[in-house]
């Protein structure tokens, strides 16, 4: 029975060893593939959620489009997610606690994210979902805000599945743990039926064990390509294989999507059919230089990618060698650093700016060590770059300030930035000052100190400057207002003098007022008795400066061909002209002394004294005004009545009063105009007082009166002074051939004071008109001949005008019937009738040519000065109104009052005629003379229009009767 048994024992025994075997090994194999598969799998979602989170959450355009709210944008985004990656479920977007987009499967977990760690993600399991999170931040890394985090749930089993063909289960109670509680469990195959078979194959065991392990080792190598298939395609690298130079061997999926296909479109194809016709050359000659050398090689180029971009790739080709050493394939990795390239340039360019910028540049550690520092500090303080970097702030900040580093460096710290002003020190151990602009920073976790320094020497110097230079401006306003208080050009003298002393720098100066012919030296700073206080207006840069009425500068006098020398000491000169009257001088006996600014001050102070001075004039004239007459110096009548006040109480008697007046100073006004009047005023005003004392009072008291206050003068001494003026009036008269002058005078005396001086100059003024009714009409009478002296010679330009007219208007006037007085009347008026133009100045009267209208206006004025003068005169009065009518028209166009026919007097009548015939027939400043037959043409022509047609004819046919009368220019005929 044993020995039944035994075979069959002994076979239930090898197969029961072999069942025990083949169960633990199938155990072994299955948990040691359960573990590699898990570790896949960890791995698999590892690169899946830093591609995935990474790749999508830590990108610009992301991170823009949820701050801003933009949920189509963020939308579009991760279903573009979903879809290209399909272990994912379902995704999350939390920001500041609150969901902001969500899509695929529900996610249940509710509890807040928290990313840390040096990692930009995590992955965790929680009830039933295996979940990633990443905080939300742009390209640099930089996190949006503390709970706002991307959260996706990731299917595990697509990703088992794409690792394994076994069955298999995911359960919290699995041994092999994927993620947190969360394990994977292969199913065991093996059964109690396979186990009877084994008794029928406990023969072949040996086989079966075999058969086993090949089995086993097939699943790990299936296992282990799809892991690496998946890890390729995982790194964000781009990765390919070249089977020759031409052909391509596999590729990952980021070297397709680069060029916008997928792997298989690429695989097993040549190059030409993948890359842009002007990367092929290229790319075949560095596969066939790899080849060649059998070494691996690395460059940049510039790529274009499936959207027409130039891309900036890092390529590294690596030869793969047989064992008979010859080159089998080539494996290509490639990196887009065209972003990396973009941060490095700016980097490299803001490296570039902080070494070259004009500033001190220093990177400073908080225990105060300088780490730091850019060429404008080596050039700066004179050190090298090598040697500054290492020293310690108080090696170069040579201040107790900088020494106490510990307060330096909390005050730096609390301000976070601040600005303070120091002192730095050279390597050659010179001190300048300098402004430091001190930054706290925090970098990597260090605390540092990143100030820039600037040489603020020149502000110092400019603030120094502007400092004197507020100082010289409020001196020269103080001296500004003070000379507005001035009353005396002394003062103001003074006042220059005193402002310049500090707003100059100088040795002497002066200031040299015009008077006369030369200059005149008024004040100075410090001259010396041999210096001149008299200059010829001519010489020297003071002169130019007068002349030009501008400012000089003279670097050196003793050098300048203008300057005046009065000796060797001085060599800088300022000159500037005071206003109108004068020039200020300075000078230094140093050279180039004077800048622009002290020539802009100095313009200012005389600009101020100018004015001062201009002020001080008008009002000393207006002083002066106010007591004395303008047209002729003297004192007014102000001035006099209250001399006559003040000398009422006075010891100065006896006291005489002499009163004058111009006699027919009205008419010689109206007649020959005003400025003769004024000059005849001038004229006795200069009489008067050259005929008396200086103490003696010399008023004008009204238009054509004058009054005098002799003091201490008896009557008999003031009628000679009386005599001596009438005496000086004949030889003015007889020295000249203008206006007469006349006047009349009377004089009174107070002895004693009994009476006062009004009633004396009452009594005088009563006297002085007694005298001109005296010789009224004899003064009259020889005004009048002197102005018809003074139209004679005006007349000499018409050869005898007037004694022409008298005899053909007297033959003419008896022919019309006039009776003796008439002809009497038209004969004086024939002679004077144009006595007004003594009064029209000889440029209108003598002019050759045409007259302007204003000229015109002026002559038409003549005969009303005429009827004037003829008024005043006893002897002209008859024919007054026949001067004042001798030039209207019949046809009423005349002037001055536009009489017309019977209106006009007859003697007018005729007058116009024969002294419009003579006017033609005689050569005159505007024209030249016509012929005897071309003025009677004229006469009749205008008859009827300016002349009376009867009186016309008649003096046609007079003409005819008497050729004597005719014009001085022949006739045609003759």
């Amino acid at each position: 029975m044993r020995s039944r048994l035994t075979p069959f024992l002994v076979a239930a025994l090898s197969a029961l060893l072999m069942l025990i075997v083949i169960l633990i090994m199938l155990e072994n194999k299955t948990s040691k593939t359960e573990k590699q598969l898990a570790g896949s799998t960890r791995l698999f979602v590892d690169e899946t959620v830093k591609a995935v989170l990474i790749g999508y959450f830590h990108r610009d355009c992301i991170l823009k489009s949820i701050e801003e709210g933009d949920i189509e944008s963020v939308s579009h985004n991760l279903e573009y997610l979903m879809e290209d990656n399909a272990p994912l479920s379902g995704v999350r977007v939390v920001i500041d606690g609150t969901p902001f987009i969500e899509l695929g499967d529900i996610i249940t977990h509710n509890d807040t994210v928290a990313v840390k760690g040096d990692m930009p993600y995590t992955i965790f399991y929680d009830e039933g979902f295996l979940l990633a999170a990443t905080a939300i931040s742009d390209g640099r890394g930089a996190q949006n805000a503390d709970d706002s985090y991307a959260l996706i749930a990731i299917k595990l089993s697509s990703i088992i599945d794409l690792l394994t063909d076994e069955r298999y289960v995911l359960s919290e109670k699995a041994n092999t743990k994927i993620y947190g509680s969360l394990g994977i469990r292969l199913a065991r195959d093996i059964n109690m039926g396979n186990a009877f078979s084994l008794v029928f194959a406990f023969v072949i065991s040996y086989l079966f064990m075999v058969f086993i392990q090949t089995k086993t080792e097939k699943g790990f190598v299936v296992a282990k390509n799809r892991e690496q298939a998946f890890l390729l395609n995982s790194m964000p690298s781009m990765i390919w294989c070249l089977k020759d130079s031409r052909t391509f061997g596999m590729v990952n999926s980021q070297f397709a999507r680069f060029f916008g296909k997928r792997p298989e479109e690429i695989e097993n194809h040549v190059i030409e059919d993948v890359l842009p016709s002007s990367e092929v050359e290229s790319c075949i000659e560095s596969n066939e230089e790899v080849i060649r050398s059998k070494a691996p090689v690395s460059f940049k180029q510039s790529s274009t990618n499936h959207t027409g971009e130039k891309r900036t790739i890092a390529i590294t080709k690596i030869p793969v060698t047989s064992e008979s050493g010859e080159v089998d394939s080539i494996i290509c990795t490639a990196e887009d650093v065209t972003d990396k390239e973009v941060v490095e340039s700016r980097l490299r360019l803001i490296q570039f700016a902080l070494d070259n910028v004009n500033e001190e540049a220093f990177w400073i550690s908080k225990e105060g060590d300088i780490l730091y520092v850019n060429k404008a500090t080596c050039k700066a303080l004179g050190y090298s770059q090598d040697e500054l970097v290492g020293m310690k702030v108080h090696d170069v900040d040579p201040t107790e300030f900088a020494k106490n580093r510990d307060l330096n460096w909390e005050q730096v710290k609390k301000s976070r930035q601040d600005v303070i002003e120091t002192f730095h020190r050279r390597k050659d151990g010179t001190i300048f000052p300098v402004e430091v602009n001190r930054n706290y920073l925090i970098y990597e976790g260090q605390e540092y100190e990143f100030s820039f320094a600037r040489d603020i020497s020149e502000r110092r110097s400019a603030q120094n400057r502007l400092e004197r230079e507020k100082r010289r401006i409020e001196r020269l306003h103080e001296t500004a207002l003070a000379m507005e208080r001035c009353r005396e050009k002394r003062e103001v003298f003074e006042l220059i003098i005193q402002a310049s002393r500090s707003i100059l720098d100088f040795d002497i100066c002066f200031v040299a007022i015009v008077e006369n012919d030369h200059f005149s030296i008024k004040i100075s700073s410090n001259l010396s008795p041999e210096d001149p206080m008299t200059m010829p207006l001519n010489v020297g840069i003071v002169g130019k400066t007068y002349r030009e009425k501008k400012s000089f500068v003279l670097e050196d006098i003793q050098e300048s061909e203008q300057a005046f020398r009065t000796n060797n000491e001085y060599h800088g000169g300022l000159s500037v002209p005071v206003g109108n009257i004068g020039v200020f001088q300075a000078m230094s006996m140093e050279k180039n002394a004077f800048t622009d600014e002290d020539v802009k001050l100095a313009e200012l102070l005389m600009l101020h004294a100018s004015e001062a001075i201009k002020r001080i004039e008008t009002e000393q004239e207006m002083a002066y005004m106010s007591l004395h007459d303008r047209l002729t110096g003297l004192y007014n009548r102000v001035y006099f009545e209250e001399e006559i006040q003040r000398l009422n109480y006075s010891r100065l008697y006896p006291i005489s009063i002499i009163s004058a007046d111009i006699d027919g100073l009205k008419l010689i006004n109206d007649t020959m105009g005003h400025s003769t009047g004024d000059d005849l005023l001038r004229s006795f005003a200069e009489i008067l007082k050259a005929n008396m004392r200086s103490s003696d009072v010399v008023s004008r008291f009204g238009g054509d009166e004058f009054a005098a206050i002799l003091v201490s003068t008896d009557r008999p001494t003031a009628e000679r002074v009386i005599e001596r003026i009438r005496k000086a009036v004949a030889r003015y008269n007889e020295s000249r051939s203008g206006p007469f002058l006349s006047f009349s005078m009377g004089v009174a005396t107070s002895n004693n004071g009994e009476s006062s001086l009004l009633d004396c100059l009452k009594l005088a003024d009563d006297l002085m008109y007694r005298d001109k009714l005296s010789r009224s009409n004899s003064v009259r009478s020889q005004m009048v001949n002197t102005l018809l002296l003074t139209l004679a010679e005006k007349d000499h330009i018409s050869g005898g005008h007037a004694s022409r007219l008298q005899e053909m208007a007297i033959k003419l006037g008896k022919r019309m019937g006039l009776n003796s007085d008439q002809l009497v009347d038209l004969s004086l008026c024939a002679q004077v009738h144009d006595l007004g133009k003594v009064g029209i100045p000889d440029r209108i009267l003598f002019k050759p040519g045409k007259l302007t209208e204003e000229e015109w206006g002026i002559m038409k004025l003549h005969p009303e000065k005429g009827y004037r003068i003829a008024v005043s005169s006893p002897d002209l009065s008859t024919v007054a109104d026949l001067i004042l009518r001798h030039h209207e028209r019949w046809d009423g166009k005349g002037y001055p009052l536009g009489l017309e026919r019977t209106e006009i007097p007859i003697e007018c009548r005729i007058l116009s005629i024969v002294d419009a015939y003579d006017a033609m027939t005689n050569d005159r400043p505007y024209c030249k003379a016509r012929s005897h037959s071309e003025a009677l043409k004229e006469i009749e022509r205008c008859a009827g229009t300016q002349f009376d047609p009867k009186i016309v004819e008649e003096f046609l046919k007079m003409l005819q009767e008497s050729p004597r009368l005719q014009g001085s220019v022949p006739s045609e005929n003759s």
